[in-house]
């Protein structure tokens, strides 16, 4: 079905050859909002201090509020945690709230909240709503991001 972006994506996207390799001399992609590499987010995050990476692809309700301003109290994370806020703010599916919009919804509410244990950075990737193999692939994302601990929604498949 051409409706799932991940099937859109490899029917419509994909070429016929793939390369393998060190890549160099690449620059990073102009976007709509504000995206940081791995190593930028690993700079703004403590040293040596649990991380819990909260991943959402709508904008932050209720639910997610609660879930991710009480986690870097909870007891299986360690007393100076920081949350990550970590969106993916890429292309979605047509009924989809599009990237920037979302995008916009989470600087309010960092602005708001406007809290040191809580860190925000976004990033550049669609969910293809693939299931668990694909919630391991987010989670391996984030402790790229310097994560330790995940949070993750329901809806992946």
């Amino acid at each position: 079905e051409l409706e799932h972006p991940g099937t859109l994506m490899v029917a419509t996207e994909r070429g016929k050859y793939y390369i393998g390799g060190k890549v160099y001399g690449f620059e990073l992609p102009t976007r709509e909002f504000d995206c940081q590499t791995p190593a930028e987010v690993r700079e703004m995050l403590p040293k040596d201090k649990d991380v819990v990476a909260f991943q959402c692809r709508n904008p932050v309700h209720r639910a997610h509020y609660e879930l991710f301003t009480r986690a870097a109290h909870d007891e299986r994370v360690g007393p100076d945690a920081t949350v990550l806020v970590h969106p993916t703010c890429g292309p979605t599916q047509g009924d989809d709230i599009p990237g920037d919009v979302r995008y916009r919804t989470y600087v309010v509410l960092k602005d708001q909240l406007n809290d040191e244990k809580i860190q925000w950075a976004y990033l550049p990737y669609s969910m293809h709503m693939a299931g668990p193999r694909e919630a391991l692939q987010h989670m391996m994302i984030r402790k790229n991001y310097g994560c330790t601990h995940f949070i993750i929604g329901r809806d992946m498949a």
